[in-house]
């Protein structure tokens, strides 16, 4: 994966977003209300089998986090970024340690369909139950990635071999 520029972000972003030296595909920033985040992209062949970057977004410290539409631009603005400096497939998986994934998918997903450029990219999402636990995944990828019918054909293969019938 190509870095990402931080300066470009940056442009684009609302809240100032931060990196550390040694962790570049990490960002953090604070919201008006306080809250902590941080977003990574990392690598990630556990799921899908071709040149995947897991997107993970983390609320630090676990604070109540109200509706923020600076957070929405500036998560876009990461995304925009690695999608910028790399035409590969961009998973989300919704976090499942409280119960909130149905709302955590939708929101996400409302954040991506307001987002200007999004007639550039492919959203592809997936719902099911793992072991009978409530799941979302969601792929992104640029329309003019030469992959792109391989990557939504294993997309569906996947999901459909690790999510239960019983959904």
């Amino acid at each position: 994966m190509n870095i990402l520029s931080l300066a470009a972000i940056n442009n684009s972003s609302p809240y100032c977003v931060k990196q550390r030296d040694d962790r570049p595909y990490d960002f953090y920033f604070r919201t008006d209300y306080d809250v902590d985040y941080e977003i990574s992209i990392r690598p990630d062949d556990t799921v899908m089998p071709f040149n995947t970057y897991m997107l993970d977004i983390t609320n630090r410290g676990h604070a109540p986090a109200p509706g923020d539409p600076k957070f929405r631009y500036t998560l876009l603005a990461i995304i925009e970024e690695f999608f910028t400096q790399n035409n590969e497939v961009l998973l989300y998986i919704t976090e499942t340690g409280d119960g909130r994934q149905r709302f955590r998918n939708r929101l996400f997903i409302s954040w991506f369909n307001t987002y200007s450029q999004r007639d550039r990219f492919i959203v592809r999402v997936a719902e099911g139950k793992m072991e009978g636990q409530e799941n979302f995944m969601a792929i992104i990828a640029r329309r003019d990635n030469q992959r792109l019918q391989q990557v939504i054909d294993g997309f569906d293969e996947i999901t459909a071999m690790l999510f239960d019938d019983s959904f």
